[in-house]
Parts: C-alpha cells; sequence; structure tokens
C-alpha cells in the first residue's frame, strides 16, 4: 500500500499563514488595509472630500502594503512585531 503521507512534502513554514505569528500578522494587516480602504471610499465619496486626510490615509496604505509584501520573507520575530504593531494601529483607529 502507498504511503499517503510523502517524507518529500513541501515545506510551507516560510509562507504567511503558516504559523500564528505569522496568521495574526496577514490578519491583523489585512484588517488596517480594509480600514484604509474603507476610510478613503468613504471620504471619496462625501460632496465636500477632504483631500488632506485622503491623501494621509492613501500614502499610510502604501506603507501597509509594504509590510504586507515583507511579511513574505519575515522570520517569526519580526512577524510577530508586524502583529503587534498593526493591532495597536487598528485599536488607534477604530478606537476599541
Amino acid at each position: 500500500m502507498p504511503d499517503s503521507h510523502p517524507q518529500d512534502s513541501p515545506d510551507y513554514s516560510g509562507l504567511p499563514g503558516s504559523g500564528h505569528e505569522d496568521a495574526q500578522a496577514v490578519d491583523a494587516v489585512r484588517a488596517v488595509t480594509a480600514w484604509y480602504a474603507a476610510s478613503i471610499g468613504a471620504e471619496s465619496s462625501k460632496p465636500d472630500p477632504d483631500p488632506d486626510r485622503i491623501a494621509r490615509w492613501s500614502a499610510a496604505l502604501k506603507d501597509v502594503g509594504a509590510d504586507r509584501t515583507r511579511l513574505w520573507s519575515a522570520g517569526p520575530e519580526e512577524a510577530a512585531e508586524i502583529a503587534a504593531r498593526y493591532r495597536a494601529l487598528l485599536r488607534e483607529l477604530t478606537g476599541r
């Protein structure tokens, strides 16, 4: 009978979401990305949108994208640091 669990299975340990810290970091970055995107959309749809606010949030969204890219090569410690930073940022943004 063939082995249903081959020894040469791929190692996905370096990918985001493969470990607890990585999953938390990805979730936190996604939540902040969603907040900025929704806020930019809501502000843009106002009759008199605040261009400074939109520019600030757009720049912040670009920074979030850079951190999201960093997660692909982040080790567990860096992923945990990113997760903590983005959880704190999300609390600040949402007031929770």
